[in-house]
């Protein structure tokens, strides 16, 4: 009797304890299908995200290119013009624009922590002075004076990057602007300790505006994304700290930030440079020049603008030109004509580039193809090497990039 009641309360037991872990596992498989829920849509949010990115970047980039490429033919055709202050400020402007649509846009490339830097000689004083000048509008709308103040003992060439260190300096000065009005901001720069090969810079950027609040003092910095947050009299937009750091601590940089209640605020960047490199493989500008002789060139492009650009810097350089705004032509003019180089955008209506690149490839391949773009190529790499393109370029471009890609499949046979 005593073994029967044992038996029955045993199998209570198991019942109760398998009733249990089937509550638990199918509570587990609930809980497991919305997580696999979550992760799909939050793949497929992230994936919207990239293509929005891509979409973006393409859009800002087209008319950027025009502005660049308007900016330097203005230079070229009116010589006159090239130390124009405004002419100066404007090109300062759209290579920074384009500097910040290459490290910000491009998100996942920033979360890597591979940010590319460069290592190139320039003028300091001629950077902070062209930075100082594209604030001309900010400062009369806002009724702030902007001081200025180079220290002279600073090299006048040192090397480093320069597009990086604008991108800091240019997001401190805007800062200071968004928390000041009718009032001063004060930027300088300063040589802090010198050697045989290298100094320390610091750039300093003070202002006399109302307090910053801890709210506001992560405000300056905030995510990127929270844009809607910024107020009225924010003259920029800021860029998150995170970035901030990224972009300092890859050239080995330090930014610092003060603030005072009654003094206003204050933000430091410290940096340093190298003055002189004990080899001679220095990075330097070539003038990439071409042959003597004409070459003929096609330009596909949809895009007039872009169209004129490329049209008025090669032809500058004695290139005998022709524009089309479409695949099919462009596939007729390869037929009935021998080139020396296509110059073929990616993105056009009706025939793409790479789908213009393929149709010509079946009857021509030497002639060098090279992609003009504005697309992010980390998503054509596998169609360009199918299609037959022998490189690319990314919108917005400059005439000494163009002429050296041009130069690499000219002098050597493809």
């Amino acid at each position: 009797m005593v073994y029967y009641i044992g038996g029955i309360l045993l199998a209570i037991v198991l019942f109760i304890w398998m009733y249990k872990c089937w509550g638990i596992r199918k509570n587990l498989d609930k809980k497991n299908k919305e997580l696999q829920s979550l992760y799909q849509k939050t793949e497929k949010q992230f994936q919207l995200q990239k293509d929005f990115v891509s979409i973006l970047s393409q859009e800002l980039r087209t008319p950027l290119y025009g502005i660049m490429g308007l900016t330097h033919l203005l230079t070229e055709e009116h010589p006159e013009l090239e130390n124009d202050r405004k002419l100066k400020s404007l090109k300062f402007s759209s290579d920074y624009l384009l500097n910040l649509i290459n490290n910000v846009l491009h998100i996942n490339y920033l979360d890597s922590g591979k940010i590319t830097t460069k290592e190139i000689s320039f003028d300091l004083k001629e950077i902070s002075q062209n930075l100082i000048n594209s604030f001309d509008y900010a400062t009369k709308n806002s009724d702030n004076k902007l001081h200025f103040d180079f220290d002279s003992k600073i090299d006048q060439l040192i090397f480093g990057d320069p597009a990086i260190l604008s991108q800091i300096l240019m997001n401190m000065i805007s800062n200071a602007l968004r928390f000041t009005k009718n009032g001063n901001v004060k930027f300088s720069v300063d040589q802090i300790k010198k050697k045989e090969n290298s100094c320390t810079i610091s750039f300093k950027v003070s202002h006399d505006g109302y307090e910053i609040t801890k709210e506001d003092q992560k405000s300056i910095y905030q995510e990127f994304i929270n844009v809607e947050k910024a107020k009225k009299t924010y003259l920029g937009v800021g860029l998150n700290s995170q970035i901030i750091k990224r972009l300092a601590a890859s050239i080995q940089g330090e930014v610092i930030l003060q603030h005072d209640v009654h003094a206003g605020s204050e933000y430091v960047f410290v940096v340093d440079f190298i003055t002189k490199h004990e080899n001679k493989n220095e990075t330097t500008v070539s003038k990439n020049e071409p042959k003597d002789q004409n070459l003929k060139a096609l330009i596909v492009d949809d895009n007039k603008l872009n169209l004129l650009v490329a049209d008025k810097i090669l032809s500058s350089e004695n290139f005998d030109c022709t524009t089309i705004d479409n695949g099919f032509d462009a596939i007729e003019l390869s037929k009935n004509n021998q080139y020396d180089v296509i110059l073929m955008d990616i993105n056009m209506p009706k025939l793409n580039g790479i789908g213009t690149t393929k149709r010509i490839r079946e009857f021509d391949r030497k002639t060098p193809v090279i992609a003009l773009t504005a697309v992010d190529v980390t998503q054509l790499n596998k169609q360009i090497i199918q299609s037959g393109l022998n490189d690319y370029l990314l919108k917005p471009y400059n005439k000494s990039q163009l002429l050296e890609i041009i130069n690499k499949y000219i002098d050597v046979p493809v």
